[in-house]
């Protein structure tokens, strides 16, 4: 008897359809993925003392020219950190949407990064914790795009959203560790 073969890169997995490894895959990238939310959490709203060095940016790009410049007063070092950090921390939620949404629309699944980078942002200025920046929000989205577009390429060269599960629920237990430390073990300086 032949088991059923794995759906085509536009059909993504239904929970029937998973094999028992596929299956413990998704339960991996939910923990993980939540996990990934937390530290989120607790890198965006909840690292800094509310009301400490909050200010507001709604000229684009003026953040990343003054940190690219030199002109932020700040050490070059703390500036393109803070950029490439930007970015960096959105690329997960580009790598997650599209498999736990199931779909592989970039510009859907970019409109849902965008919104929420515009959300925090809108947070953090009615909280009055960190900076409400533009650039943040185009740095975030940056970050997003380039996970979504990592994670069409690993379909494209996988062909099966069973093998990208399996393949994402791997670097996700990779991960699970540093991401564990960032949440609970590791106090964040800002």
């Amino acid at each position: 008897m032949q088991s059923k073969p794995d759906r085509a890169l536009s059909d993504p997995l239904t929970w029937r359809s998973m094999t028992a490894l596929v299956k413990v895959g998704a339960v991996i990238i939910w923990a993980v993925f939540t996990l990934y939310l937390l530290f989120l959490l607790k890198l965006l709203l909840f690292s800094r003392a509310p009301g400490s060095d909050h200010s507001l940016n709604l000229i684009p790009f003026g953040t990343i020219w003054n940190y690219l410049s030199g002109d932020a007063g700040v050490p070059r070092g703390i500036a393109i950190s803070n950029l490439v950090g930007n970015v960096a921390a959105f690329i997960p939620l580009g790598v997650f949407l599209p498999l736990l949404r199931r779909s592989t629309g970039i510009w859907s699944n970019l409109l849902i990064v965008l919104c929420a980078s515009v959300g925090v942002e809108i947070v953090q200025g009615i909280v009055g914790v960190g900076a409400s920046d533009i650039d943040d929000v185009i740095l975030n989205t940056l970050g997003g795009l380039i996970g979504i577009l990592f994670f069409a390429a690993l379909l494209r060269l996988l062909r099966r959203w069973s093998r990208v599960t399996i393949a994402i629920a791997v670097l996700s237990l990779l991960l699970a560790p540093v991401l564990g430390l960032l949440v609970f073990g590791v106090r964040l300086r800002m």
